[in-house]
């Protein structure tokens, strides 16, 4: 017997669950259903994927992570990712199941490999690859000799308490006149949907003569509510990083501003996970990223994602498409999205 099937138009295969209170926000986001009647390594969405306010499809993050928690469900225990590479094909939609398709592409003894397709009416919207590894163990009985270097945690960085609140940022901004109460309104509903909270750190280099490749973008990131489940800490990880990531070209380099860009989306997304076992996205992590280069409507940026007490958690990486009006945006007045 196939899975239960539902009338067309509906956001999942299955009838979602109640909400569980005892869960994060983000682990009921994330939540996914094995499709067992269709296979091994057949997987798709519990709950409606997140379309933020606004958007015209849904959030990349959410395919990213949902592919790493599916992933994660095919590897053998004690076994972390250590890289996954993304790539944005299609924009999905938030009416339409998401179903993953696992391909198990080799499991050794020290690193197993995961093909992951997710699919939307038959076609591939998103393919990504995760690679696991066996972390040496801290303690053993003989020590293994490892290389180990890595950059420090950056200094003068103000602390979460010491920055602002999203909300306060809006309400900053309205009574500044640089929006209105609409656009105000608008902000506080996304900022109250968003399974995270954000508070801005502030631009390093944030002058007019700064070259914008010298320019460094900050912001602490924290889940709302414990994480009851010890694995969904890097999907969420995964979740939050392609949060307004291409979004720092805007940030660093002038020509980029609101108003000037026609079409920004995310073409690609790799993520270097470090310190896997010890990542807890449920406490403020500060988020770093730049930009690189950018040129013939491409942009690079980086991201290093840090826990203040643990060390490095990840370094990211995205290429985006970047493309200043000139007509070819079409009518729709929102074109800074990602493609998904």
């Amino acid at each position: 017997m196939g899975p239960q099937q539902r009338p067309s138009g509906t956001a999942t295969i299955k009838p979602p669950p109640p909400v569980n209170p005892e869960k994060s926000k983000i682990e009921n986001n994330l939540e996914i259903t094995a499709l067992e009647e269709l296979g091994e390594g057949v997987f798709t969405n519990t709950r409606e994927l997140y379309k933020p306010v606004g958007a015209k499809g849904i959030y990349g993050g959410c395919v990213i992570a949902q592919t790493l928690a599916v992933a994660q469900k095919t590897i053998p225990a004690g076994m972390k990712v250590h890289s996954m590479h993304c790539y944005f094909i299609l924009p999905g939609s938030a009416t339409v199941p998401m179903v993953y398709h696992v391909e198990n592409v080799r499991s050794g003894r020290s690193y197993a490999t995961r093909s992951v397709h997710a699919k939307q009416k038959g076609k591939a919207i998103f393919t990504a690859t995760c690679s696991f590894t066996r972390p040496v163990s801290e303690v053993t009985d003989e020590p293994k000799r490892t290389v180990q270097h890595s950059i420090k945690f950056p200094k003068d960085v103000p602390s979460p308490e010491e920055c602002p609140t999203e909300a306060q940022t809006i309400d900053k901004w309205l009574g500044e006149g640089r929006i209105d109460a609409n656009v105000a309104e608008f902000l506080k509903k996304r900022e109250a949907n968003d399974p995270f909270e954000f508070r801005k750190a502030g631009i390093v280099g944030d002058t007019p003569e700064t070259d914008p490749t010298r320019k460094l973008q900050r912001q602490w990131v924290r889940a709302r509510g414990d994480i009851s489940d010890e694995e969904s800490h890097l999907p969420a990880l995964a979740y939050f990083s392609d949060t307004w990531f291409i979004g720092t070209v805007n940030r660093v380099n002038p020509q980029a501003r609101r108003g000037q860009v026609g079409m920004m989306l995310s073409l690609d997304h790799t993520i270097y996970f470090h310190n896997a076992p010890k990542a807890r996205v449920d406490r403020w992590l500060l988020v770093e990223s730049d930009s690189p280069w950018a040129a013939d409507e491409r942009a690079l940026v980086t991201q290093r994602i840090w826990d203040p007490e643990v060390g490095l958690l990840a370094t990211c990486y995205q290429e985006g498409l970047v493309r200043l009006k000139d007509g070819r945006e079409g009518e729709s007045e929102n074109h800074v999205i990602s493609k998904l």
